[in-house]
């Protein structure tokens, strides 16, 4: 992928429709995390964790939304890949964070977190190793990519069943929830991308970690399907679920 000379900016309906929702994430994310860090004062979480550590990872993640939202109206994929790149780091970074939060609470004997803390450890582990995952697929054949893509997705579900389950049982914090947030993201957006181009989306993936091995063409060899518009339009309804769920919750 060679580097342009300039940015500019898109006019793909698909990239402009993600900005607002990355910023509204972020006002949600920022919400969170003031309201993460009044309850960490209201239960003294302990001197070894101060309370203004515990929103640090919702603080990382809006960073990121802000990054790939502005990354996806740029027109040039060189650098759109690179602020997609950064921010796929960032939530990865931020969900290992939230998980060792989770493990030395609970090491520590802080707020009592429990069957929903394990759950939420467990999700955000899973979460951050389903975000760089796509950078050791197996891209040498078609079959291997779309084989990939059908696992990935139900890795990707699970990490969703996980943080879903420890935050309906009452789990205090609302950290764990950014990671909901953006699996979410992946579900809409990707699935979005699949009613538009009737393939799998999860070569954009691939490509992101993987800029060497060539450009849209290696999308574009991926065969069309109408059967893959329904399953786009199951994981754009499954992200539209749980971004209901957590706007409710």
């Amino acid at each position: 992928m060679r580097k342009p000379e300039k940015i500019t900016v898109t006019t793909f309906w698909i990239d402009w429709l993600f900005l607002p929702i990355m910023l509204g994430a972020v006002w949600l994310i920022l919400r969170w995390a003031l309201s993460d860090l009044s309850l960490a004062r209201e239960l003294v979480v302990g001197e070894a964790l101060p309370a203004w550590v515990v929103p640090i990872p919702m603080f990382i993640s809006a960073t990121a939304f802000v990054i790939i939202g502005l990354g996806m109206i740029i027109r040039e994929e060189y650098w759109e890949f690179r602020a997609l790149y950064s921010g796929l780091i960032l939530l990865s970074f931020s969900c290992i964070i939230g998980a060792g939060l989770i493990l030395f609470s609970s090491l520590r004997g802080y707020g009592g977190l429990g069957v929903p803390g394990l759950l939420n450890f467990i999700g955000l582990v899973l979460m951050s190793l389903t975000i760089v995952l796509p950078a050791r697929v197996d891209h040498s054949s078609m079959d291997k990519v779309i084989r990939s893509a059908h696992l990935w997705f139900v890795l990707l579900a699970v990490c969703v069943g996980f943080l879903m389950a420890g935050m309906l049982l009452g789990f205090p914090y609302n950290f764990p929830r950014f990671a909901l947030g953006f699996g979410a993201l992946f579900f809409f957006g990707l699935g979005l991308a699949e009613i538009s181009f009737k393939k799998t989306s999860f070569p954009w993936l691939i490509r992101l970690w993987k800029s060497h091995i060539g450009g849209r063409e290696f999308h574009d060899n991926f065969p069309e399907s109408g059967v893959w518009r329904i399953k786009g339009l199951a994981k754009l309804m499954v992200g539209i679920s749980i971004a209901v769920i957590l706007i409710i919750g």
